[in-house]
């Protein structure tokens, strides 16, 4: 039993995302495989072009943080923000009331949520690009693990690049990803009574 928290949840799955990943070069490839699989396109980018994504991925510091927690000096980073969440009445359950556990009833309560993942990269370096699909990679490839974190129903989508002025340099672009999910929180509720004494009295019979 407990409450989901699905910003602390998407944290951490991008960061393992990423950490497997970089163990990961074939899985990497395929990402960009793109770039190399049409002659048009490998003519313009090509092997070296993915090779040189693939070193900046596994020596540069990609940080996962919370939106707060988002300035210049983070990026390149992928930062997480809690956009909404509201309670889902059509999975709403009569009382709350889920089951009873080992130690009494059990409440539940369904919320649908919105996350938002942003994409900050430098644009000159095509960050921010590279960035995005292999956040999506990562959406897709692990949605297992979202579910066994709590995060059940997934659904995504993309927002245009854009920059901030007013919150960063000139070079840093940002690109969102909204997850569009559905979590259940599961509580205590009321505990059973436990017997601990029994008092009874004898009546004789009548005869």
């Amino acid at each position: 039993m407990a409450f989901v928290m699905p910003e602390i949840a998407v944290q951490r799955l991008i960061q393992y995302g990423i950490q497997e990943l970089r163990k990961n070069k074939p899985a990497f490839d395929d990402i960009f495989s793109y770039q190399i699989g049409h002659p048009l396109i490998e003519d313009a980018y090509g092997q070296e072009y993915v090779d040189k994504i693939w070193t900046w991925f596994t020596t540069e510091r990609i940080r996962v943080v919370q939106a707060w927690i988002l300035s210049p000096q983070t990026v390149p980073c992928f930062s997480i923000h809690l956009s909404n969440e509201n309670e889902d009445e059509s999975k709403a359950a009569i009382g709350d009331y889920y089951g009873e556990g080992e130690d009494g009833e059990i409440g539940i309560n369904s919320f649908s949520t919105l996350v938002d993942i942003g994409i900050h990269g430098s644009k000159a370096a095509d960050q921010v690009l590279w960035m995005y699909y292999i956040a999506s990679y990562i959406m897709f490839k692990y949605k297992p693990v979202a579910r066994s974190l709590g995060i059940e129903i997934q659904t995504y989508s993309a927002s245009d690049w854009q920059k901030d002025s007013a919150k960063m340099p000139e070079n840093i672009w940002t690109r969102w990803i909204r997850m569009r999910c559905t979590v259940f929180n599961t509580w205590q509720a009321d505990e059973f009574q436990t017997i601990t004494d029994l008092e009874a009295e004898a009546t004789p019979d009548k005869a």
